[in-house]
C-alpha cells in the first residue's frame, strides 16, 4: 500500500485555534503518557555521541511532542542541550514545557523553516510524528538541508503499520472520550468541544487516518534519500522499532554524517 497525501484538517487555515489546540494538546498528551517515543532514545543518543554534540534541534515541535518523556532519559546518559522550533512556535505550550522541566527544555521564539534551519542552530536535528505532514518534495528538503549542512538528522513516525495504525485510531477515539479531563493545562473550551459538540474527537478521528494513510514507509524513505545529492557522505539507517506492550511500532530515520563516525554506512 503506497502513501496517500489526503488533506489534513489541522494544517488549514480555517481550523478554529480551539480545535487545532485540543488536538494537539491530547497528542502531547499521549506522547507522554505512552511514552513509545521513548523506544528511539538509544539511536538518539548513539547519533549524539558519533556527531560530538550534545545539542538536540526539535524541528516541527507543535505542542512540544513527546519531550517531557524523553528528555530526562536522554540525559541519564549525559549533558542535553534542547532546543523546540516551529515554523509557527506555539510559544505558550513551549514556555509551559520549559516551567514543567525545570528549565532544562529550551526553545527558539522565532520561526524556524525545517528546509531550511538557520547555522546558529547547529546540532543533532529531530522531527517527531510530523514528518508525514510534507509532501515529498519537502521531505526531502528537510533531509537535504541536513545533509548539505553537515547536520545529523532523526525521524520518527509513530507507526510502521498504515493498517494497524488506522485501526489503532479508533481505540485513541474512545481513549479520549474518557483521558480528556486528565489533559493539562486544563481548558473548558476542550471539554466543550469534546463533550458538548465533539469537535476535536472529530479532528482526531479524522486527521489520525489520514496521518496514518501520509507516513512514509523504509521503502519511501530509501527511494527519497537516493535523490539527495551528498547523501553517499552520509550513513543512513532507516527501519521500523518495536515498542513494548504496543500492537504498532515506530518508522524511523537516522543519519548521521560519515566523517563524524564509522567508514562504512548503515542502509537497512
Amino acid at each position: 500500500m503506497r502513501r496517500v497525501h489526503l488533506l489534513e484538517i489541522e494544517d488549514q487555515p480555517w481550523c478554529p485555534r480551539p480545535v487545532r489546540d485540543g488536538g494537539t494538546d491530547w497528542l502531547h498528551f499521549i506522547a507522554n503518557t505512552h511514552k513509545a517515543f521513548n523506544a528511539i532514545a538509544p539511536k538518539l543518543r548513539e547519533a549524539m555521541t558519533r556527531f560530538g554534540s550534545d545539542r538536540i534541534v526539535d524541528l516541527c515541535s507543535g505542542g512540544g511532542g513527546p519531550w517531557l518523556s524523553l528528555e530526562p532519559l536522554l540525559a541519564r546518559a549525559g549533558r542535553l542541550d534542547l532546543r523546540l522550533t516551529d515554523f509557527y512556535p506555539n510559544l505558550a505550550a513551549f514556555g509551559r514545557m520549559s516551567i514543567q522541566s525545570g528549565g532544562r527544555i529550551g526553545y527558539c521564539p522565532d520561526p524556524v523553516d525545517a528546509t531550511n534551519v538557520p547555522e546558529e542552530l547547529a546540532g543533532v536535528r529531530t522531527i517527531f510524528n510530523a514528518f508525514h505532514h510534507f509532501r515529498p518534495q519537502q521531505a526531502q528538503a528537510i533531509l537535504a538541508d541536513a545533509v548539505e549542512k553537515r547536520c545529523p538528522i532523526v525521524v520518527v513516525e509513530g507507526s510502521d503499520s498504515r493498517l494497524m495504525g488506522v485501526a489503532m485510531i479508533f481505540v485513541m477515539l474512545l481513549a479520549m472520550f474518557v483521558l480528556t479531563p486528565r489533559v493539562r493545562p486544563f481548558r473548558w473550551s476542550r471539554l466543550l468541544l469534546t463533550y458538548l459538540v465533539p469537535a476535536i474527537p472529530l479532528l482526531g478521528l479524522f486527521d489520525g487516518i489520514v496521518s496514518m494513510l501520509r507516513i512514509y514507509s523504509p521503502g519511501e524513505l530509501r527511494e527519497m534519500v537516493a535523490g539527495i545529492p551528498g547523501h553517499e557522505s552520509f550513513d543512513w539507517d532507516i527501519g521500523t522499532q518495536p515498542v513494548r506492550g504496543s500492537p504498532i511500532g515506530l518508522t524511523y530515520l537516522v543519519a548521521v554524517p560519515r566523517d563524524h563516525g564509522a567508514a562504512d554506512g548503515i542502509e537497512r
